[in-house]
């Protein structure tokens, strides 16, 4: 650092009056250079921290996006198993209604329903038909086969 006190040196003044002076300005010469020092580590400690609240900051950024993006991602999954229940619901409804003949008549365990036609669903080819065509009607006797 530049000396901020300049060293004194005036013929008209006695010697220890000059020694006296020059030792003050070393002095504060010398507490300078500690503030200034001082100042220094101060600015090194700023600009350290500094450092790791940036570093903070994108590392909250960061989980920020990724929780958004399980978010998002968890909602869609939520959908997609929603639209599957839905489906696997229809189609449950579909086998009810054909093994046990809902919204007909009665289960009878003991007499059962007879019928010489064998209603078959394919409900996986046809998807988007409506029910009518879901169920294929097959006569057995045409087929050579005696109802029970």
């Amino acid at each position: 650092m530049t000396n901020v006190f300049e060293v004194e040196a005036n013929a008209s003044q006695d010697a220890n009056y000059r020694e006296h002076l020059n030792r003050n300005w070393q002095n504060g010469n010398t507490e300078f250079d500690k503030l200034e020092n001082w100042l220094k580590t101060l600015e090194t400690t700023f600009s350290n921290f500094q450092t790791q609240i940036n570093n903070l900051q994108q590392q909250i950024w960061n989980l920020t996006k990724r929780v958004q993006t399980d978010e998002v991602k968890h909602d869609q999954d939520a959908a997609d198993l929603n639209e599957e229940i839905k489906e696997l619901d229809n189609e449950i409804s579909k086998l009810n209604q054909a093994v046990f003949g809902l919204n007909e008549s009665e289960i009878n365990y003991v007499t059962p329903k007879q019928s010489d036609v064998i209603e078959e669903i394919n409900y996986q080819k046809n998807k988007k038909a409506d029910k009518s065509k879901q169920i294929e009607e097959v006569n057995i006797e045409s087929e050579g086969v005696k109802p029970w």
